[in-house]
């Protein structure tokens, strides 16, 4: 009867000692953290700035861009003119604002897209606040062609398109393609000596390192 009762309590021992390593593992077991872009990045954004910034890089790896929306890409009248009076122009371009002619969903793709291209050649980011679209003169090597231009900032917009100060340039022609558009990508640094090329279709596949012209 002792060593009955003694097992009985050896084996009660045992159990509370199971159940205590059981909860202490428990508290000490780490809960499952989802991380998120910190809040600098956000503040950073709104900063103009023509400096790389690490900070910025969720921006593109996170940006869900529309793919289409109820506006056209482009509000354009009679002969793919804009209804607006250029901003700024030189013998071969015309300059005129996005707002009013580039739909707001096609510039979130347009500058989302950007971003990504930027992000691989380690340019600073745009917002899409800065922005002008162009159109080729006649005296123009592609009479008619648009683009649209994007910059860090008014300041950096204007020095471009008015005095043609553009150190770190990024474009977007609008290239048809039978009933379609493909928009290629054009960005540069001057001080960089750095020339990026990209195609996007209008599927959304990218072709790197060409321009749409030469894309099927």
């Amino acid at each position: 009867m002792y060593f009955k009762t003694m097992f009985q309590k050896f084996c009660l021992s045992i159990c509370l000692l199971c159940v205590l390593c059981t909860n202490a593992f428990a508290q000490g077991k780490p809960e499952l953290q989802y991380k998120t872009p910190p809040e600098s990045a956000s503040k950073q954004a709104n900063k103009p700035s023509d400096k790389p910034t690490d900070a910025l890089a969720p921006r593109a790896i996170l940006a869900r861009p529309p793919q289409s929306g109820n506006e056209p890409m482009l509000l354009l009248a009679a002969k793919n003119r804009p209804m607006t009076e250029p901003i700024a122009q030189t013998t071969k371009l015309e300059y005129f604002d996005c707002d009013g002619i580039v739909a707001p969903w096609f510039r979130a793709l347009l500058v989302a897209e950007m971003n990504y291209f930027a992000e691989l050649s380690e340019l600073p980011f745009v917002k899409g606040d800065a922005c002008v679209v162009s159109i080729a003169t006649a005296k123009s090597l592609t009479p008619g062609r648009i683009s649209v231009h994007l910059y860090t900032n008014t300041q950096r917009l204007s020095a471009c398109i008015r005095s043609e100060q553009c150190p770190v340039f990024r474009s977007i022609s609008l290239i048809p393609k039978d009933l379609v558009l493909y928009r290629s990508y054009f960005l540069s640094d001057m001080s960089r000596k750095l020339i990026a090329q990209h195609c996007v279709t209008d599927k959304g596949k990218l072709h790197s390192d060409t321009t749409c012209y030469t894309v099927p």
